[in-house]
């Protein structure tokens, strides 16, 4: 068992809020940092969840947001909607030097609703899941 720090998913979800906000206003290396991030940390927060629920062990990114879907934490519709950004990932780390920012910017922006729903969403999760969470370090916040 892994001991989540709930301030620290909570700092995250803040900046996942953050980067949606600023998302029209990014271009270029910003929007390209943006656009990374998002994904980075929404998986990361999935993993924070998996790990305090003690769900079985992701093997990719959209593995991650699998699970999610499966443990209810995420609607089928988002999880589609992460999908088709993820692909921007290995972009992002490997063809960086060839991105269309154009096209990538289109794809986020068709998408970016996932994105924006996803704190509320998490939250939603812990207001409705029956178990008792032990394993969140920082659990006198409310969520």
């Amino acid at each position: 068992m892994y001991f989540v720090d709930k301030d620290i998913l909570l700092e995250r979800l803040d900046y996942i809020e953050g980067l949606t906000a600023d998302f029209d206003k990014a271009e270029g290396l910003a929007l390209e940092r943006t656009c990374q991030m998002l994904i980075e940390a929404v998986v990361d927060v999935g993993n924070m969840i998996i790990d305090g629920f003690i769900l079985r062990d992701p093997g990719s990114y959209q593995d991650v947001m699998d699970i999610m879907e499966n443990e209810g934490v995420i609607p089928s519709d988002d999880n589609r909607h992460f999908s088709e950004t993820f692909t921007w990932r290995s972009e992002l780390t490997r063809n960086y030097t060839k991105l269309d920012h154009e096209a990538m910017k289109k794809d986020f922006q068709a998408h970016l609703a996932a994105y924006r729903d996803f704190k509320g969403n998490v939250f939603a999760f812990f207001e409705n899941e029956g178990q008792t969470i032990t394993a969140f370090k920082g659990d006198q916040h409310e969520v």
